[in-house]
């Protein structure tokens, strides 16, 4: 069987192996933890909904990453896009006055947007400077963080929690359906729709063509006549689009509201969760419910064993490790 695809299944294991020797030293039993995290994310409807919950934002940060990545480029910045993507649909949802049936489609559009704009900074300096666009998308992260923050301080407080830094709740008709009682939402259909066109578009038609021949050989790409600038410039604009449209999801699906803090890390999350997936948008599925499934897991270890968050966030560092760890290993061999 070919390395390449053992190195995620290698790599889970391993994690898993160091994550439990950290736990044996905190005086936790791993098996049991192990069985805690599985039994709370699958063994209720309350469990199986926030794994939904929790993967749907993965899904599309997982994309907005997954998408340059087979350009050969590095979106770091679909936290930043998220979060401007969120503020986006928050000032829609707060101050147009839309009738109640244009109201989401016009958030879904204007956090797409908004998201796009943040990534096309990035994707133009790269295309016309060659300027590294890990650095670039790294800092508008922090940009588009603190802007949150002030818009939440300031302009967009709310009157009815005016003491603290929220806007006012969202109107219904600016608030995605939920299911069976939890926080289930409609966003969840929207993430697995969206993966399944974009998996068309990159593998059936002449632009997906395009990124992949301009990620595997940027030099052969221009012999054959494609733009490699153009590539850049759409791929992060696509990428972008889709970490706006997780942060509509986001406050429309589960916050309600815009507030500091929305993400807990789903855009840097999106960066293991593409790598773990290749760049395949379908394997970004399953990528991404493991994720969600650290998410969940690792709240029932802090419930159960006052086990600090920071263990999910070792156990996403040490998949990242160990992919690139054997992708360096088969690039040798090769």
């Amino acid at each position: 069987m070919n390395l390449r695809y053992l190195t995620p299944v290698i790599s889970i294991a391993a994690s898993l192996v160091f994550v439990g020797i950290m736990l044996a030293v905190m005086g936790i039993n791993p098996v049991e933890a192990y069985t805690v995290m599985f039994t709370r994310s699958f063994g209720s409807k309350f469990g199986i909904a926030e794994l939904f919950v929790k993967t749907t934002p993965l899904i599309l940060t997982g994309l907005a990453v997954a998408i340059p990545l087979r350009a050969g480029l590095w979106n770091i910045g679909a936290e930043g896009q998220l979060y401007m993507g969120a503020f986006a649909a928050s000032v829609v949802a707060l101050k147009m006055p839309l009738p109640d049936l244009l109201i989401l489609p016009t958030m879904f559009l204007a956090s797409a947007l908004m998201g796009m704009a943040w990534a096309a900074i990035p994707g133009f300096l790269k295309a016309k400077f060659d300027l590294n666009e890990i650095i670039s998308t790294l800092l508008l992260n922090y940009v588009a963080i603190h802007w949150v923050e002030y818009m939440v301080y300031g302009p967009l407080r709310g009157k009815e929690v005016y003491n603290f830094p929220f806007s006012d709740l969202f109107s219904d008709a600016a608030t995605l359906p939920r299911f069976f009682g939890t926080r289930f939402h409609f966003g969840v259909f929207i993430a697995i729709l969206i993966a399944f066109i974009v998996y068309y578009i990159l593998t059936k038609t002449d632009f997906g063509f395009s990124v992949r021949v301009v990620g595997a050989n940027p030099r052969a790409a221009e012999y054959a006549g494609i733009s490699r600038e153009r590539v850049i410039i759409y791929t992060m604009l696509f990428g972008g689009a889709l970490a706006g449209i997780a942060g509509m999801i986001e406050v429309s699906g589960i916050q309600l509201r815009l507030r500091p803090a929305i993400s807990t890390g789903y855009g840097y999350a999106g960066i293991p969760v593409a790598l773990l997936a290749s760049g395949n948008p379908i394997l970004v599925m399953l990528s991404a419910a493991l994720f969600g499934f650290l998410y969940v897991g690792g709240s029932a270890l802090q419930t159960t064993y006052s086990v600090p968050v920071a263990v999910v966030y070792v156990f996403q560092a040490l998949i990242v490790l160990f992919i690139i760890g054997g992708n360096s290993l088969i690039q040798r061999r090769g």
